[in-house]
């Protein structure tokens, strides 16, 4: 070591004592097992720690001993055979051999070792890498590498990987899985290495090469999903991930979703048909109701009303005291009839809708509620004039009769407040109690009830109309029920006070 360590003195321009510094730190950090030994009768110099590891012998277990002497090797021709390498060729790179350790097991290894002068005396430095090691760790390699390749090929999702070339102005196909074979139609032999844009001429037409070279160029994952429609019917949609490795690869993991998409947009199809029917019917019966109502007011109130004033004509005719008590008692039973009869006609579709709009039916809902719940309740309107048509006008009025029933039923309030606004294009009703609240996310308040499917019909009904619905509420403050709609914003507007 001396000889080495004065030939590179002046070389390197370190000196002594730092070169064999820098040696000893060397020896002793190094994981493999590394020995110095005399090369003419093999006695141990030193070990480093890994060459306890290795074996099993501390330092005072192997002082003054030779290779021999303390039995390290299984076959003692290869360590014959090391010598005598070594001084032919003057080093010995990765040779297989076989050693005992303390305990008598048998380790196998891959042995360097080089001739150097120490103290004026040739000795032989020998590292020594545990190949047992080695193996298990290949072998678990193998296993994770075999993992991962039925993994990455039995994925339903296509998964492509991407080398960048030209600094990431293109990229080249490495390596692809069956699912990609299968969507894309190709054979993996046929496009490693060419070019993606190449490959897959659909990733330049449709901005997937921009993504790829932002992700390479920031390191940052990108969602991008790809729609394809020809006369407005969807053709391909592929929905893509696409990431970096740490090798600077790319991968681009995407799931041909196309059959879930033309599913998802028959549901949303389907789904705005029955808006649209729940909307017709509702009108439908809100028309029924009205012709009902006009039918009560029109004909039978009316002809109520002329038997009243026929019985008080006959009254005035009779002179017997007994005869007029009794045509007093049928006259207060038509009084009661005509006054049910003018309930049952509001009850059913209240004709102030239609006469004097929806503010007014809105106030007249409001005192109804005060008479028949005793809780007070108070309407508060801009007073503005609001263009409404007439499907959005009884959806509404009908919305917050619900709401208002609702109160009564589940919100135990001590007032009710009604706010009635409009701006340039949309109406909006709040309806506020005063009451124990709910917590809307709670799961109880998910499941279908009367009360849930109420507020579901509403906002379904005000969504197929272009509205919709906020709802407010916490346990010990109350609820808000908002209701949006639009105006009816053409030439053809119903006036409103």
């Amino acid at each position: 070591m001396e000889k080495l360590v004065k030939q590179n003195e002046g070389h390197i321009g370190y000196s002594h004592r730092q070169i064999e510094d820098r040696f000893r730190a060397t020896f002793q950090a190094s994981r493999d097992s590394v020995n110095i030994n005399r090369l003419d009768d093999g006695t141990f110099v030193d070990i480093n720690d890994g060459f306890t590891v290795f074996t099993g012998y501390s330092r005072e277990d192997i002082a003054d001993k030779s290779f021999r002497a303390a039995d390290l090797w299984q076959e003692q021709q290869e360590f014959d055979q090391l010598v005598e390498r070594v001084r032919e060729h003057g080093s010995v790179l990765n040779m297989d051999a076989r050693f005992r350790d303390k305990k008598g097991h048998v380790i196998t290894g891959s042995i360097s070792a080089m001739v150097m002068d120490f103290n004026g005396e040739p000795h032989l430095l020998s590292v020594v890498r545990d190949t047992d090691i080695l193996k298990k760790t290949e072998d678990v390699l193998a296993v994770s590498e075999a993992r991962f390749r039925e993994l990455f090929n039995n994925m339903s999702s296509g998964v492509v990987v991407l080398q960048a070339i030209d600094d990431g102005k293109d990229f080249i196909v490495v390596d692809i899985n069956r699912a990609v074979e299968k969507i894309e139609n190709v054979r993996k032999s046929n496009i490693l290495g060419l070019s993606v844009n190449f490959s897959f001429p659909s990733v330049e037409r449709y901005g997937l090469s921009d993504v790829y070279r932002r992700v390479w160029q920031t390191g940052m994952p990108e969602r991008y999903p790809v729609a394809i429609y020809r006369d407005k019917e969807l053709k391909v949609w592929k929905d893509n991930y696409i990431f970096k490795l740490p090798s600077g690869e790319i991968i681009d993991v995407y799931d041909d979703i196309t059959e879930r998409r033309r599913a998802e947009d028959r549901l949303l199809e389907y789904q705005e048909q029955l808006r649209s029917l729940t909307s017709e019917l509702s009108l439908a019966e809100e028309r029924q109701r009205r012709s009902i109502a006009t039918d009560l007011h029109d004909q039978i109130g009316q002809t109520l009303s002329v038997i009243k004033m026929k019985l008080y004509g006959l009254m005035q005719d009779v002179k017997d005291d007994s005869l007029a008590g009794r045509l007093d008692d049928v006259l207060s039973l038509l009084k009661k009839t005509i006054q049910d009869t003018r309930s049952l006609t509001f009850e059913i579709s209240p004709p102030i809708l239609y006469e004097l709009g929806l503010d007014a039916a809105i106030e007249w809902l409001g005192e109804n509620f005060q008479k028949q719940h005793n809780i007070p309740c108070v309407v508060e309107s801009d007073n503005l004039f609001k263009p409404l048509g007439e499907d959005v006008r009884i959806v509404l009025f009908m919305a917050v009769r619900e709401l208002l029933i609702n109160v009564a039923k589940h919100a135990r309030a001590d007032s009710v407040r009604i706010i009635i606004k409009s701006n340039a294009d949309t109406l909006k009703i709040m309806v506020k109690d005063h009451g124990i609240g709910f917590d809307p996310d709670a799961e109880e308040n998910k499941a279908v009830n009367t009360h849930a499917f109420g507020l579901f019909n509403i906002r379904e009904r005000l969504q197929h109309l272009g509205g919709h619905l906020t709802l407010e509420s916490a346990p010990g403050s109350g609820t808000i029920v908002s209701l949006v709609a639009p105006l009816k914003i053409n030439n053809e507007t119903d006036k409103e006070s």
